[in-house]
Protein backbone atom coordinates (compact mmCIF):
# COMPACT_ATOMS: atom_id res chain seq x y z
CA UNK A 1 0.00 0.00 0.00
CA UNK A 2 1.67 3.50 -1.05
CA UNK A 3 -0.84 5.77 0.57
CA UNK A 4 -3.07 5.68 3.57
CA UNK A 5 -5.70 8.42 3.38
CA UNK A 6 -6.99 9.64 6.41
CA UNK A 7 -10.66 11.29 6.97
CA UNK A 8 -11.02 12.77 10.27
CA UNK A 9 -15.20 14.02 10.05
CA UNK A 10 -16.86 15.14 12.80
CA UNK A 11 -21.33 15.82 11.15
CA UNK A 12 -19.78 16.13 8.17
CA UNK A 13 -23.13 14.54 5.88
CA UNK A 14 -23.12 17.73 3.94
CA UNK A 15 -19.40 17.68 2.43
CA UNK A 16 -18.37 14.02 3.10
CA UNK A 17 -19.72 12.13 -0.51
CA UNK A 18 -17.66 14.69 -1.98
CA UNK A 19 -14.56 14.19 -0.25
CA UNK A 20 -14.96 10.37 -1.33
CA UNK A 21 -16.49 11.40 -4.49
CA UNK A 22 -12.60 12.99 -5.01
CA UNK A 23 -10.70 10.24 -3.64
CA UNK A 24 -12.22 7.77 -5.77
CA UNK A 25 -11.54 9.70 -9.01
CA UNK A 26 -7.89 9.82 -8.48
CA UNK A 27 -5.99 8.55 -11.13
CA UNK A 28 -3.93 6.01 -8.94
CA UNK A 29 -5.07 3.49 -7.40
CA UNK A 30 -2.88 2.04 -4.65
CA UNK A 31 -4.36 3.78 -1.03
CA UNK A 32 -6.43 3.14 1.59
CA UNK A 33 -9.07 5.22 3.02
CA UNK A 34 -9.41 5.69 6.46
CA UNK A 35 -12.70 7.46 7.67
CA UNK A 36 -12.45 8.39 11.36
CA UNK A 37 -15.92 9.13 12.54
CA UNK A 38 -15.56 11.51 15.54
CA UNK A 39 -18.71 10.84 17.65
CA UNK A 40 -21.32 12.48 14.45
CA UNK A 41 -24.63 12.81 15.43
CA UNK A 42 -25.65 13.05 12.06
CA UNK A 43 -25.61 10.38 9.59
CA UNK A 44 -21.51 11.09 8.69
CA UNK A 45 -20.98 7.65 9.94
CA UNK A 46 -23.83 5.78 8.22
CA UNK A 47 -22.49 7.96 5.13
CA UNK A 48 -18.96 6.29 5.89
CA UNK A 49 -20.40 2.76 6.35
CA UNK A 50 -22.50 2.56 3.37
CA UNK A 51 -19.07 3.68 1.19
CA UNK A 52 -17.46 0.96 3.18
CA UNK A 53 -19.59 -1.98 2.48
CA UNK A 54 -18.53 -1.31 -1.35
CA UNK A 55 -15.35 -0.50 -0.87
CA UNK A 56 -12.27 -2.74 -0.33
CA UNK A 57 -9.94 -0.29 0.83
CA UNK A 58 -11.89 2.12 3.04
CA UNK A 59 -11.79 1.33 7.30
CA UNK A 60 -14.70 3.33 9.35
CA UNK A 61 -13.48 4.18 13.14
CA UNK A 62 -15.88 4.78 15.02
CA UNK A 63 -15.57 6.61 18.37
CA UNK A 64 -16.37 9.05 20.75
CA UNK A 65 -16.31 12.68 20.09
CA UNK A 66 -12.29 13.32 21.01
CA UNK A 67 -11.57 15.83 18.50
CA UNK A 68 -9.74 16.45 15.62
CA UNK A 69 -5.99 15.60 17.00
CA UNK A 70 -7.17 12.70 18.06
CA UNK A 71 -9.07 11.39 15.05
CA UNK A 72 -5.94 12.09 13.09
CA UNK A 73 -4.07 9.84 15.64
CA UNK A 74 -6.57 7.11 15.35
CA UNK A 75 -6.42 6.79 11.91
CA UNK A 76 -2.72 6.88 11.94
CA UNK A 77 -2.71 3.39 14.43
CA UNK A 78 -4.84 2.09 11.42
CA UNK A 79 -2.71 3.00 8.35
CA UNK A 80 -0.51 0.32 6.53
CA UNK A 81 0.65 2.93 3.35
CA UNK A 82 4.15 3.86 2.89
CA UNK A 83 2.80 7.55 2.84
CA UNK A 84 -0.25 9.56 4.57
CA UNK A 85 -2.24 12.19 3.43
CA UNK A 86 -4.75 14.01 4.93
CA UNK A 87 -8.11 15.36 3.96
CA UNK A 88 -10.44 17.10 5.79
CA UNK A 89 -14.43 15.88 5.69
CA UNK A 90 -15.05 18.63 4.00
CA UNK A 91 -12.10 19.14 1.61
CA UNK A 92 -11.75 17.39 -1.70
CA UNK A 93 -8.54 16.34 -4.19
CA UNK A 94 -7.48 16.94 -7.37
CA UNK A 95 -7.88 13.85 -9.41
CA UNK A 96 -3.99 13.97 -10.21
CA UNK A 97 -3.12 14.47 -6.56
CA UNK A 98 -2.38 10.78 -5.18
CA UNK A 99 -0.19 10.23 -8.80
CA UNK A 100 1.80 13.48 -8.85
CA UNK A 101 2.69 12.93 -5.47
CA UNK A 102 3.53 9.27 -6.11
CA UNK A 103 5.85 10.50 -9.37
CA UNK A 104 7.80 13.10 -6.90
CA UNK A 105 8.45 10.38 -4.29
CA UNK A 106 9.46 8.06 -7.27
CA UNK A 107 11.89 11.04 -8.66
CA UNK A 108 13.41 12.53 -5.14
CA UNK A 109 12.82 9.84 -2.37
CA UNK A 110 11.53 13.44 -0.58
CA UNK A 111 10.32 12.03 3.52
CA UNK A 112 7.36 14.85 2.79
CA UNK A 113 5.71 16.18 -0.39
CA UNK A 114 3.94 19.54 0.05
CA UNK A 115 1.24 20.88 -2.76
CA UNK A 116 -0.70 24.26 -2.79
CA UNK A 117 -4.57 24.59 -2.21
CA UNK A 118 -6.91 26.90 -3.33
CA UNK A 119 -10.26 28.00 -2.34
CA UNK A 120 -12.08 27.03 -5.36
CA UNK A 121 -13.45 23.57 -6.79
CA UNK A 122 -11.91 24.48 -10.12
CA UNK A 123 -8.06 23.96 -9.30
CA UNK A 124 -7.37 26.23 -11.89
CA UNK A 125 -5.13 28.85 -9.75
CA UNK A 126 -4.39 29.40 -6.15
CA UNK A 127 -5.67 32.01 -4.38
CA UNK A 128 -3.06 31.94 -1.49
CA UNK A 129 0.34 32.65 -2.02
CA UNK A 130 3.06 29.35 -1.41
CA UNK A 131 4.36 28.83 1.83
CA UNK A 132 7.46 27.34 0.55
CA UNK A 133 8.91 28.16 -2.56
CA UNK A 134 8.98 25.08 -5.02
CA UNK A 135 11.54 22.86 -4.75
CA UNK A 136 13.67 19.80 -3.01
CA UNK A 137 14.55 20.74 0.46
CA UNK A 138 17.04 18.31 1.78
CA UNK A 139 20.58 18.19 3.93
CA UNK A 140 21.50 21.52 5.48
CA UNK A 141 18.95 23.48 3.19
CA UNK A 142 16.06 21.39 5.11
CA UNK A 143 16.36 24.15 7.59
CA UNK A 144 14.46 26.40 5.53
CA UNK A 145 11.06 24.41 5.87
CA UNK A 146 11.64 23.80 9.59
CA UNK A 147 12.06 27.67 9.60
CA UNK A 148 8.55 28.24 7.76
CA UNK A 149 7.07 25.39 9.90
CA UNK A 150 8.29 27.78 12.91
CA UNK A 151 6.96 30.84 11.87
CA UNK A 152 3.34 29.56 11.27
CA UNK A 153 3.04 29.43 7.69
CA UNK A 154 3.48 25.49 6.74
CA UNK A 155 1.69 24.09 10.03
CA UNK A 156 -1.93 22.45 8.20
CA UNK A 157 -1.52 18.67 8.24
CA UNK A 158 -2.97 18.47 5.14
CA UNK A 159 -1.73 20.03 1.91
CA UNK A 160 1.29 17.28 2.65
CA UNK A 161 2.09 13.65 2.24
CA UNK A 162 3.95 12.29 4.97
CA UNK A 163 6.21 8.62 5.52
CA UNK A 164 3.82 7.20 7.93
CA UNK A 165 7.47 5.86 10.11
CA UNK A 166 8.26 9.68 10.95
CA UNK A 167 5.02 9.84 13.19
CA UNK A 168 5.98 8.29 16.74
CA UNK A 169 3.10 6.00 16.92
CA UNK A 170 3.86 5.48 20.83
CA UNK A 171 2.98 8.98 21.56
CA UNK A 172 0.61 9.49 24.07
CA UNK A 173 -1.76 12.60 22.84
CA UNK A 174 -4.39 11.89 24.57
CA UNK A 175 -3.28 14.39 27.18
CA UNK A 176 -4.17 16.88 24.55
CA UNK A 177 -7.87 15.80 24.69
CA UNK A 178 -9.70 18.87 23.84
CA UNK A 179 -7.06 20.99 22.23
CA UNK A 180 -8.74 22.56 19.23
CA UNK A 181 -6.12 25.17 17.85
CA UNK A 182 -2.56 24.44 16.96
CA UNK A 183 -3.30 20.75 17.12
CA UNK A 184 -1.51 20.28 13.29
CA UNK A 185 1.65 22.50 14.55
CA UNK A 186 1.98 20.08 17.50
CA UNK A 187 1.69 17.25 15.68
CA UNK A 188 3.70 18.29 12.71
CA UNK A 189 6.75 19.19 15.20
CA UNK A 190 8.07 15.85 15.84
CA UNK A 191 7.88 15.08 12.13
CA UNK A 192 9.51 17.79 11.04
CA UNK A 193 12.34 16.81 13.77
CA UNK A 194 12.79 13.82 12.05
CA UNK A 195 12.52 14.58 8.68
CA UNK A 196 15.53 14.69 6.39
CA UNK A 197 13.73 15.93 3.13
CA UNK A 198 10.97 17.69 1.63
CA UNK A 199 9.99 18.06 -1.86
CA UNK A 200 7.67 21.52 -2.30
CA UNK A 201 5.45 21.58 -5.24
CA UNK A 202 3.84 24.50 -7.08
CA UNK A 203 0.80 22.11 -8.18
CA UNK A 204 -2.61 23.24 -7.02
CA UNK A 205 -3.79 19.56 -5.90
CA UNK A 206 -6.17 20.55 -2.35
CA UNK A 207 -9.26 22.37 -2.60
CA UNK A 208 -9.92 24.31 0.68
CA UNK A 209 -13.45 24.60 1.68
CA UNK A 210 -13.75 28.21 3.58
CA UNK A 211 -15.92 27.70 7.01
CA UNK A 212 -17.21 31.00 9.03
CA UNK A 213 -18.15 28.45 11.71
CA UNK A 214 -14.57 27.12 11.87
CA UNK A 215 -13.08 27.32 15.35
CA UNK A 216 -11.16 30.30 14.84
CA UNK A 217 -13.19 32.30 13.33
CA UNK A 218 -14.63 33.80 16.67
CA UNK A 219 -12.61 33.95 20.31
CA UNK A 220 -12.76 31.79 22.49
CA UNK A 221 -11.03 31.32 25.75
CA UNK A 222 -9.84 27.53 24.76
CA UNK A 223 -7.58 29.44 21.97
CA UNK A 224 -5.64 31.04 24.31
CA UNK A 225 -5.00 28.14 26.40
CA UNK A 226 -4.27 25.94 23.71
CA UNK A 227 -1.64 28.63 22.00
CA UNK A 228 0.03 28.50 24.93
CA UNK A 229 0.62 24.67 25.02
CA UNK A 230 1.46 24.38 21.54
CA UNK A 231 3.75 27.15 21.61
CA UNK A 232 5.78 25.77 24.25
CA UNK A 233 6.57 22.79 22.12
CA UNK A 234 6.96 25.01 19.63
CA UNK A 235 9.63 27.22 21.37
CA UNK A 236 11.27 24.03 22.66
CA UNK A 237 11.89 22.30 19.13
CA UNK A 238 12.98 25.79 17.69
CA UNK A 239 15.68 25.88 20.04
CA UNK A 240 16.76 22.65 19.20
CA UNK A 241 16.60 23.81 15.25
CA UNK A 242 18.97 27.04 15.55
CA UNK A 243 18.92 30.48 16.24
CA UNK A 244 17.36 31.29 13.21
CA UNK A 245 14.24 28.65 13.71
CA UNK A 246 13.68 29.82 17.54
CA UNK A 247 13.53 33.56 16.21
CA UNK A 248 10.88 33.12 13.68
CA UNK A 249 8.86 30.44 16.52
CA UNK A 250 9.22 33.97 18.39
CA UNK A 251 7.74 35.69 15.66
CA UNK A 252 5.18 33.70 15.12
CA UNK A 253 4.15 33.46 18.52
CA UNK A 254 3.78 36.74 18.74
CA UNK A 255 1.58 36.82 15.71
CA UNK A 256 -0.70 34.37 17.04
CA UNK A 257 -1.10 36.47 20.25
CA UNK A 258 -2.28 39.34 18.35
CA UNK A 259 -4.45 37.48 15.87
CA UNK A 260 -6.58 36.54 19.01
CA UNK A 261 -6.66 40.39 19.86
CA UNK A 262 -8.06 40.80 16.18
CA UNK A 263 -10.69 38.00 16.27
CA UNK A 264 -11.75 39.41 19.64
CA UNK A 265 -11.79 42.77 17.60
CA UNK A 266 -13.98 42.07 15.03
CA UNK A 267 -16.44 39.65 17.15
CA UNK A 268 -17.27 41.93 20.63
CA UNK A 269 -17.93 44.77 21.87
CA UNK A 270 -14.97 47.63 23.02
CA UNK A 271 -15.66 46.15 26.61
CA UNK A 272 -15.60 42.60 25.30
CA UNK A 273 -11.92 43.15 23.49
CA UNK A 274 -10.60 44.85 26.55
CA UNK A 275 -11.39 41.27 28.78
CA UNK A 276 -9.54 39.54 25.98
CA UNK A 277 -6.58 42.16 25.91
CA UNK A 278 -6.05 41.61 29.69
CA UNK A 279 -6.43 37.89 29.72
CA UNK A 280 -3.50 37.47 26.39
CA UNK A 281 -1.25 40.27 28.06
CA UNK A 282 -1.32 38.00 31.28
CA UNK A 283 -0.64 35.50 29.91
CA UNK A 284 2.15 36.77 27.56
CA UNK A 285 3.12 38.17 30.89
CA UNK A 286 3.22 34.48 32.01
CA UNK A 287 4.71 32.67 29.61
CA UNK A 288 7.60 35.67 29.45
CA UNK A 289 6.63 36.68 26.10
CA UNK A 290 7.79 39.90 25.81
CA UNK A 291 11.44 39.39 26.56
CA UNK A 292 11.46 36.82 23.70
CA UNK A 293 9.71 39.19 21.38
CA UNK A 294 11.99 42.31 21.86
CA UNK A 295 13.89 41.78 18.46
CA UNK A 296 11.33 39.93 16.83
CA UNK A 297 11.05 40.64 13.15
CA UNK A 298 7.71 41.73 12.74
CA UNK A 299 5.39 44.25 10.31
CA UNK A 300 5.21 47.70 11.79
CA UNK A 301 2.38 47.67 13.12
CA UNK A 302 2.35 44.18 14.64
CA UNK A 303 5.72 45.71 16.56
CA UNK A 304 3.23 48.63 17.83
CA UNK A 305 0.24 46.44 18.68
CA UNK A 306 3.04 44.29 20.78
CA UNK A 307 4.07 47.84 22.18
CA UNK A 308 0.47 48.81 23.19
CA UNK A 309 -0.01 44.64 24.78
CA UNK A 310 3.15 45.08 26.83
CA UNK A 311 2.02 48.10 28.55
CA UNK A 312 -1.72 47.60 29.03
CA UNK A 313 -2.99 50.18 26.57
CA UNK A 314 -6.31 48.34 25.46
CA UNK A 315 -8.10 51.12 23.90
CA UNK A 316 -5.06 52.00 21.65
CA UNK A 317 -4.69 48.91 20.65
CA UNK A 318 -8.69 48.46 20.14
CA UNK A 319 -8.35 51.57 17.68
CA UNK A 320 -5.22 50.46 15.98
CA UNK A 321 -6.61 47.24 15.07
CA UNK A 322 -9.86 48.60 14.13
CA UNK A 323 -7.73 51.15 11.31
CA UNK A 324 -5.34 48.52 10.03
CA UNK A 325 -8.45 46.32 9.75
CA UNK A 326 -10.40 49.33 7.91
CA UNK A 327 -7.28 49.96 5.29
CA UNK A 328 -7.28 46.49 4.79
CA UNK A 329 -10.83 46.67 3.74
CA UNK A 330 -10.05 49.66 1.44
CA UNK A 331 -7.29 47.93 -0.42
CA UNK A 332 -9.16 45.27 -1.18
CA UNK A 333 -12.01 47.27 -3.42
Amino acid sequence: MFFSVIIPAYNAEKYLPKALSSLYNQTFADYEVIIVDDGSTDRTGAIADSYADTKTNMVVIHQRNSGLLLARRAGLKKAHGQYVVFLDADDCLHPHTLQRVAETISDTGADIVSFRYCRNQGFNRSDTSSPLPAGLYSNEKFAEARKHLCSGRFNNMWGKAIKLNLFDGSEDYTIYSGLMHGEDLLQLLPVFDKTRSLCSLDDVLYFYRPNDTASTSTYKPSQLSDIRVVNRALLRYARKWGESCYQNACAGEALQYINLLKIAMQGARYSGFIQVFKDVREAAQDEKCFSRWKHCSLRADNRLTVFLLKRGFGTLTFELLKAVDFIKKIRRR
